[in-house]
């Protein structure tokens, strides 16, 4: 008689790093758009682990402000865009750890310093960058740009 093996193999999926920058947060929390959301659900799901300089979220709240004083957001919804920022499960790293190489890359590519630390991350990581800026998504050959 012939048997079978009954033995389970288990899968891990591992999951793979990524950037994300504020006007991709902004993208799926104000915005809803579609592909932002998808990026989030990822990370939600474990297939991604998320990573930001530490200025995503003051960079978050700025554009927040910004379009609440234009009226397109109410103070409640605001701050509700900002506690959801503030809850993602992001790895965060200082930027006081990228100001200096951020300098160099901000020179280098005509970016922002602020800009720049998220090339820096996602450069030293090998991972992408996810952002809704088509001139950030272009200064990497990690950038993914979302489609506006």
């Amino acid at each position: 008689m012939r048997r079978t093996s009954s033995a389970r193999i288990e899968t891990t999926i591992i999951a793979t790093d990524v950037v994300f920058d504020a006007s991709a947060i902004f993208r799926a929390l104000v915005d809803k758009d579609a592909q932002a959301v998808d990026w989030l659900g990822r990370v939600a799901r474990e297939e991604v682990r998320a990573s930001c300089p530490d200025l995503l979220y003051a960079e978050v709240a700025n554009a927040v402000l910004v379009q609440q004083r234009v009226g397109r957001l109410t103070l409640a919804r605001a701050k509700r865009v900002l506690d959801a920022a503030a809850i993602l499960p992001f790895a965060t790293e200082p930027v006081r750890s990228l100001a200096i190489p951020a300098l160099i890359v901000a020179i280098d590519r005509d970016l922002s310093a602020y800009d720049a630390c998220y090339v820096v991350l996602a450069e030293t990581m090998g991972a992408p960058l996810v952002t809704a800026d088509k001139r950030l998504a272009a200064a990497t050959p990690n950038g993914v740009l979302l489609a506006a």
